[in-house]
């Protein structure tokens, strides 16, 4: 699928779960860089977010398949280039599966187009194999942001069905 994207030598940042030092950055990056695309439907609380983060830390320290929190950061300043958050348990109203979902997938928007599109493939790629570890038969990924277009192609080009803003992935 987005085998090209995965992680490699040429990346400048890495990846690792995130840990409680990484939820000041990461509340920081959701303020300045998306918190303007949700301010118009909710009033966005720092304190909320942060102590969210931080509880959702604590559970996956204590068991990596309850949540997915991970985090790149630049490999020469340590700087924060992305975080994505991916949470178990799911279930709609008509079917057995459980299903994951995407809770955020935030990425430096001052970075060049081609490594925020490498990213975001990368995220996508770690999230599907965390399903497939931890059993979980389906990935929903979704997105209130205005300019969602070229997120829902990478998206279909990693096998999901695209459905407006929403994205599935049967996983196993």
């Amino acid at each position: 699928m987005l085998e090209k994207y995965l992680p490699s030598s040429r990346d400048t940042w890495s990846w690792r779960p995130a840990t409680l030092s990484d939820v000041n950055a990461i509340v920081d990056m959701a303020e300045s860089q998306f918190q303007p695309e949700i301010t118009a439907v909710f009033t966005p609380d720092r304190r909320m977010l942060a102590r969210h983060l931080a509880q959702a830390i604590i559970a996956q320290t204590y068991n990596n398949l309850e949540q997915q929190i991970i985090v790149a950061r630049d490999r020469d300043t340590d700087a924060l280039v992305a975080w994505a958050w991916l949470g178990r348990g799911g279930h709609t109203m008509y079917a057995p599966e459980e299903f994951a979902e995407a809770h955020f997938a935030h990425i430096d928007l001052t970075l060049s187009t081609r490594n925020r599109v490498t990213i975001m493939a990368q995220i996508l790629q770690q999230w599907r194999l965390w399903c497939l570890i931890g059993g979980i038969p389906v990935l929903v990924s979704t997105s209130i942001r205005e300019d969602q277009a070229g997120f829902m192609n990478l998206h279909r080009a990693a096998g999901f069905m695209v459905r407006g803003s929403f994205a599935y992935l049967k996983v196993a």
